[in-house]
């Protein structure tokens, strides 16, 4: 099975629905590997930099961040999957990460991300595939609007 094919079967998995504030579901979520895994479509992340640095660079920048001992899970949201119908790869509107780092730090990544901030929590809701939060870990957001 294709990696396009492994992602899909993920995000059916868990009930996909376009968010939209009648459902009051959350997206859903998968990890960076299932993302990224045969991912060469620069319009499936970051969609709206108008000087996009091509996918590559967001897979290198999430992995380096998901090693750090300061985190504990990297998820990327799928917003949209109307892409898929014509070849291309589903559409992450965020990348979520559970950390225990400071404001500061967190930022920071936004920042080499090219995200226009990171926000505490998730915009439409925690997914249940995302793990609960213990101790001093939190979940943070990025986005590109």
């Amino acid at each position: 099975m294709d990696s396009r094919t492994k992602l899909l079967r993920a995000v059916f998995h868990q009930g996909f629905r376009t968010p939209d504030w009648r459902h009051k579901q959350p997206p859903p979520v998968v990890t960076v590997d299932e993302f990224f895994a045969g991912n060469d479509d620069n319009e499936s992340i970051a969609v709206n930099l108008s000087d996009h640095p091509g996918v590559g660079f967001f897979h290198e920048r999430l992995k380096s961040l998901q090693g750090r001992p300061d985190v504990k899970s990297v998820l990327v949201n799928i917003y949209d999957l109307d892409p898929i119908i014509s070849g291309g790869w589903p559409y992450a509107e965020n990348v979520h990460v559970l950390t225990s780092a400071s404001e500061e730090q967190i930022q920071a990544w936004a920042a080499d991300l090219l995200s226009d901030g990171a926000a505490e929590g998730w915009p439409y809701g925690q997914p249940e595939a995302a793990q609960l939060p213990e101790g001093h870990f939190k979940w943070w957001w990025f986005s590109w609007d």
